[in-house]
Formats: C-alpha cells, sequence, structure tokens
C-alpha cells in the first residue's frame, strides 16, 4: 500500500485499488451512518455534507412550542452522539432558520426566536421568505458581479 491507493482483496478472489479521496469517502461514509440513522429516528430530513450537517422539518405556526422542543431534544441527542465519537457541535456555527411566507412568519414573530435571517447552504444564500425573494442572494451576486464589471 503506498500513500496513494491500497489493494483491498476479499477472500482472496477480489482484488481492487481505491484512491486516497475513494477511502476518505468511504471511512466518512461508515463513521457518520450511526448519525445519519439518529437523525432519521428523530424524525428529520437531513442532509449530510463534508464536515457540515444540516436538519430539515416542516410544521404549521400553531405548532411552533412543541416543535422548538422537539428540535432542541434532537440537537441534545446529536450532540451526545458526537461527544461519544469525539466530536463537537460548533454552537457558534449552528444556525436556526425559518422559511415561509410573510404571513406565516408574522405569526411565528411573537415569540422570542433567535433566529437568522439567511443562511449560506453550499454556496447559495437561502432567505427566510424562500424562493419568493432571494434577496439576499440577488443583492451578494449582484454586488460580486458589479465589483468585476467595474475593475480596471
Amino acid at each position: 500500500m503506498n500513500d496513494l491507493s491500497c489493494d483491498i482483496r476479499i477472500q482472496g478472489q477480489f482484488s481492487f485499488v481505491l484512491s486516497q479521496h475513494t477511502r476518505l469517502t468511504v471511512l466518512f461514509v461508515l463513521y457518520t451512518t450511526p448519525l445519519s440513522t439518529l437523525i432519521s429516528f428523530l424524525s428529520l430530513i437531513h442532509l449530510l455534507y463534508a464536515d457540515n450537517t444540516q436538519l430539515f422539518f416542516s410544521f404549521y405556526p400553531s405548532d411552533l412550542e412543541s416543535n422548538i422542543t422537539h428540535i432542541q431534544n434532537a440537537l441534545q441527542q446529536i450532540s451526545s452522539w458526537m461527544t461519544a465519537d469525539f466530536l463537537t457541535l460548533n454552537s457558534s456555527k449552528t444556525e436556526f432558520l425559518l422559511i415561509g411566507l410573510k404571513q406565516q412568519l408574522a405569526k411565528i414573530r411573537s415569540f422570542s426566536l433567535d433566529t437568522a435571517h439567511s443562511t449560506y447552504n453550499l454556496g447559495f444564500i437561502f432567505d427566510e421568505h424562500k424562493i419568493i425573494t432571494f434577496s439576499d442572494q440577488i443583492s451578494a451576486l449582484s454586488k460580486s458581479c458589479y465589483k468585476y464589471l467595474t475593475y480596471p
């Protein structure tokens, strides 16, 4: 085995070579499968990408309190799993974004929640008004384009 590939034999019959990238990807999937299972058990939709875990769930504004309790319990269980596997949940990078129509969000704003108004998701900015405006994405893209268009 060298530093770029390894030869794997299964009961002496099959042989194939895995690159270092493939080995790391396989190890990541094996390492995070229990986390994925836990999140699914907690009835949350999730996406695992590199060191980023995203949780998604939908609820009616009238069910806000019970759903906040649900997500807090889920985060506690996820944090416990991570601690047991020598990982930590980075609370400074943990964001809570409510996405919905303005009328729906107005019903929720009466509660004191510390939510983000927008967040990055794989290079794209999602704002709280979802597909309806994408105002933060448009603003960031406009600034970036303007910077390059005005560059001498």
